[in-house]
């Protein structure tokens, strides 16, 4: 009888645990939830410098360490009278070559607001081909 008493408690006792063990659970979820809402918050612009490049991997060597996020934005500032900027498909990114409108206002913001690749291209005769093209990764 002993044993079973024994017993007795040990259910009961691990009975009196489970609120501590939802409500530990319900923290963690809240936890979680915060850290989304932070991430959401703590968006960052990165400012590029778009002028013609000094050499063909100037713009790919800018963006290594970026890591973007949806929620970001990348702003672009550039000479408007010696370039533009378009947001491109991969194929248009590829061969240099838009039927898109660029802008050419001088400070260009465009946010990323959706995951995976992104692209952008100086519409002005041989700047793309020279290397003056981007390629981000949006996590």
């Amino acid at each position: 009888m002993v044993a079973s008493a024994g017993m007795r408690r040990s259910s009961s006792s691990s009975m009196k645990r489970r609120p501590g063990s939802l409500l530990t659970v319900a923290l963690l979820l809240l936890l979680v939830a915060l850290l989304g809402q932070l991430q959401a918050v703590a968006a960052t612009k990165y400012i590029l410098n778009w002028n013609y490049p000094n050499y063909q991997n100037y713009f790919s060597n800018w963006n290594r360490g970026n890591n973007y996020v949806v929620g970001d934005s990348i702003e672009f500032v550039y000479n408007a009278e010696a370039h533009d900027v378009v947001k491109v498909s991969y194929p248009e990114y590829s061969e240099c070559s838009t039927s898109q409108l660029p802008d050419t206002s001088g400070t260009t913001v465009f946010p990323l607001g959706q995951t995976g690749m992104h692209y952008f291209i100086c519409t002005i005769p041989g700047h793309c081909a020279a290397g003056m093209k981007l390629a981000i990764n949006v996590l």
